[in-house]
């Protein structure tokens, strides 16, 4: 994977630029117990920088992308930016998962001033005001927001939150709470999901009486908790959030799944009816020789499309203040029925969020 950098001609324009390529950095769990997720997001974004590269690059540069692996640990994740910037020397950081953007990794962005570009994240700490970070997907303020508003429309008006004891889980708390107060509605009801504690989050949930149910977790937890509330609910509305991936969510709960609605903020993978999830998909294929997709996968290959056409935009005397003017220009953006849109002050490229639902056989509707 390092091959590509120490194999690189001597610079031409800005640092990790040579004549013949642009090289992106990123650190991401490829081993441990996050590995799929972070191959998923890897392998999104070399699909698409395989098919920018076979198609000849951007002013004869191919973009490359080093990645080191950090097994999941912020430290190791950090040691290893260090490392990408100081002695690999490359022109930006691409396609951090969650757990890797840390305030300690933003200060050495805004220390170095190297872009960080499509972090794979919903927090509020990566849409803070700064010059040099990019997000393309929507935050989870945005994804509260829609859900919250979409069923207050609907009149419901108890809500209940199931979380993880971790700062994402709070920040999402406190994105819900402030939906809430939006529309006027109390405050949630909340449980914390702690290891072994399942039973006792079911109980906070349901002696709230909801109306719906916020399910904040991923997949492997999420699945055996839905199928308690799904019998003790009663008809409260379940809503799991995008930390869940649908489709294995789908596949877990089977028919037992029915009526759930998930949450996401990227359009499904199954929409081939937009022009880039249709290219996707056979990117992807392409690149592992499998039909395996998924919303991380997705997300990581707009977000390369898009650093892309950036590139493109900024001309062939490429410095990362070019990208950066280039970035802050990209009004508008369409990747192929997904818009992105950036500005001077505005570095959230989409707050889209689409709500799918499980249906009696167990299958996502869109």
């Amino acid at each position: 994977m390092l091959a590509l950098v120490l194999a690189a001609s001597t610079p031409v324009g800005g640092q990790g630029v040579t004549a013949r390529t642009v090289v992106l950095g990123q650190s991401a769990p490829l081993s441990g117990p996050a590995r799929a997720h972070g191959a998923d997001i890897r392998n999104g974004a070399l699909a698409y920088l395989r098919r920018l590269n076979d198609a000849g690059g951007i002013d004869g540069r191919r973009i490359e992308l080093a990645t080191l692996d950090d097994s999941g640990d912020p430290d190791r994740a950090l040691a290893n930016t260090h490392r990408l910037l100081e002695e690999l020397r490359v022109f930006a950081l691409f396609g951090y998962p969650d757990a890797n953007v840390s305030r300690e990794l933003l200060a050495l962005v805004q220390q170095s001033r190297a872009p960080l570009f499509g972090p794979v994240t919903g927090a509020q700490i990566a849409r803070q005001p700064g010059r040099y970070v990019f997000t393309v997907r929507a935050g989870h303020a945005d994804e509260m927001g829609r859900v919250v508003g979409h069923y207050a429309q609907l009149g419901l008006k108890r809500f209940s939150l199931v979380r993880r004891d971790d700062p994402e889980g709070a920040e999402i708390l406190e994105a819900m709470r402030a939906a809430l107060r939006r529309h006027d509605l109390p405050a949630p009801a909340v449980a914390v999901l702690r290891r072994g504690q399942v039973p006792e989050a079911i109980h906070e949930v349901l002696v709230a009486g909801p109306d719906a149910v916020v399910v904040a977790l991923p997949a492997e937890p999420a699945t055996g908790l839905l199928r308690e509330l799904k019998r003790g609910t009663r008809g409260a509305q379940l809503v799991v959030l995008s930390l869940a991936e649908p489709a294995q969510l789908a596949r877990d709960l089977g028919p037992a799944g029915a009526g759930i609605v998930l949450s996401q903020v990227v359009p499904p993978i199954e929409r081939t009816s937009l022009p880039v999830v249709a290219e996707y998909r056979t990117a992807m294929e392409a690149e592992t020789g499998r039909k395996d997709f998924s919303p991380a996968s997705l997300e990581a290959y707009i977000a390369a499309k898009v650093f892309a056409e950036a590139v493109r935009r900024a001309g062939p005397a490429l410095t990362r203040d070019a990208l950066l003017l280039a970035l802050e220009a990209m009004s508008v953006y369409d990747t192929g029925g997904y818009s992105v849109g950036f500005s001077r002050t505005g570095h959230q490229g989409s707050s889209r969020i689409e709500l799918l639902a499980i249906d009696r056989d167990g299958k996502l509707l869109h």
